[in-house]
C-alpha cells in the first residue's frame, strides 16, 4: 500500500479531471488563491530578525564616524595577545639559496642533464 496523502491526492485529480460544474472548479480556483494569497503573508508577516546594517548603510557614514571606527579597530588590534601579532618582520632563511651566484656562472647543457639526472637519481633513491 502507498502513501495515503498520494492516494488521497490523485482521488482529488480524478475526481477534477471529471468535474463539469464550472462553479464548483470556480470555487476551488478561488480556495488554491485565498490559500495562496494567505501563505504569501504569512510568510511577509514573519518577524524578520532586524539587522540595522542596511539602514545603516544607506544612511551613510561620516567622515569623523569612520575615523572613529578606525582608532577603535586599531586599538582593539593593540590589545590582542602578541602571539596573534606578527613581530618578527625580518625571517632568517634556514637555507641560504646560491642562485645568483648559479646563474651568473650558468651551466652548459651537458652540465644542465648531469645535474638533473643527478637530482632525479636522489628524488628516486638510486
Amino acid at each position: 500500500m502507498g502513501n495515503p496523502m498520494i492516494e488521497k491526492k490523485k482521488e482529488l485529480i480524478e475526481w477534477i479531471n471529471h468535474l463539469k460544474d464550472l462553479v464548483l472548479i470556480q470555487q476551488m480556483v478561488d480556495l488554491k488563491n485565498s490559500q495562496t494569497a494567505s501563505l504569501i503573508s504569512d510568510i511577509n508577516s514573519e518577524t524578520i530578525i532586524e539587522n540595522d546594517f542596511d539602514e545603516q548603510f544607506a544612511a551613510g557614514m561620516t567622515s569623523d564616524e569612520l575615523l572613529e571606527n578606525i582608532a577603535e579597530h586599531i586599538e582593539s588590534i593593540a590589545e590582542e595577545e602578541p602571539s596573534s601579532v606578527v613581530s618578527d618582520t625580518q625571517s632568517e632563511y634556514a637555507v641560504k639559496d646560491d642562485f645568483d651566484e648559479r646563474f651568473a656562472k650558468g651551466l652548459t647543457p651537458e652540465k644542465a642533464r648531469e645535474e638533473s639526472k643527478k637530482k632525479i637519481r636522489e628524488w628516486w633513491g638510486k
